[in-house]
């Protein structure tokens, strides 16, 4: 099933004791915020746990749904990737939404709040979900201004649970999220594509991503490339099979022995642990 979005912008919210769609498909992009209740989104064969206060990205790229264990509100965010890029003035000071968007290790993983974090989003999420059931004027500046706020605080929530606690530069925490959007494309994360996008030269990037970062360009990318095959060995969705050709490893022995040479011990031994 794919569902079809035409307008730039809507918002809408259900109150549900069964969610209404079966597993899906859509041609639009998605925040969903949980006001109340509690279950699984289950995404692209992840099933991630949500209750009071959790939000999801979801885009056009995959595929979900919502196992609801317990009656729950929504307060569903639905844009085109027009809304955010409606001139050229704003497709340069906004694409970087569109990034995050198209993050898919951000949206197959939660968010984390703090209580801090947790009290921010409730309250500019009602504002929001007020002003569009009292108003409802979805081309306002204001309704703009506060749809870019609460993409703001996910990227800045997001790039700090991405970095390690040390005190990183905002260069560094834009290079380690550049790194994990494209962590599926291994040809953005050749030193040379890299260093080209931050304006660092070539040959002195290896120096500095050592300096701030604490390991290799190629280590750092490993370590990442792990912890995406132990999330989705988590999942008994995903055979070896398929997480060798979505991780780009020639096929599932290579991907068993990148595994055990990094961790000591085999990918279907983990499974097993886990089991």
């Amino acid at each position: 099933m794919r569902k079809k979005q035409f307008e730039p912008l809507l918002i809408s919210e259900f109150v549900e004791e069964t969610f209404h769609l079966p597993m899906h498909e859509q041609n639009y992009y998605e925040l969903v915020y949980i006001r109340t209740g509690r279950g699984k989104h289950v995404i692209n064969k992840f099933e991630l746990d949500y209750e009071r206060g959790d939000i999801f990205l979801v885009s056009p790229a995959d595929k979900h749904y919502f196992n609801i264990q317990e009656k729950t509100h929504f307060l569903f965010i639905l844009f085109t990737d027009s809304y955010f890029l409606q001139n050229r003035r704003q497709q340069k000071l906004y694409a970087w939404i569109m990034e995050l968007m198209n993050d898919r290790g951000l949206r197959e993983n939660k968010l984390v709040l703090n209580e801090q974090y947790s009290l921010l989003y409730f309250h500019i999420m009602e504002a929001v979900r007020l002003y569009s059931v009292t108003i409802a004027k979805q081309t306002a500046q204001w309704l703009f201004d506060q749809l870019v706020a609460i993409f703001g605080l996910y990227k800045e929530i997001a790039e700090i649970q991405r970095t390690s606690p040390a005190d990183n530069p905002r260069l560094d925490n834009s290079i380690s999220a550049y790194i994990h959007q494209h962590i599926f494309t291994p040809e953005y994360l050749q030193v040379k594509a890299i260093a080209q996008k931050f304006n660092i030269a070539p040959t002195y990037f290896g120096i500095y991503f050592k300096k701030k970062f604490g390991s290799s360009l190629r280590d750092y990318i490993n370590l990442y490339r792990i912890e995406l095959i132990e999330h989705r060995l988590k999942s008994t969705g995903y055979t070896l099979k398929q997480i060798a050709e979505e991780l780009g490893f020639v096929d599932e022995s290579h991907l068993s022995h990148f595994y055990k040479r990094t961790k000591g011990y085999s990918p279907k031994t983990y499974r097993s642990q886990i089991k």
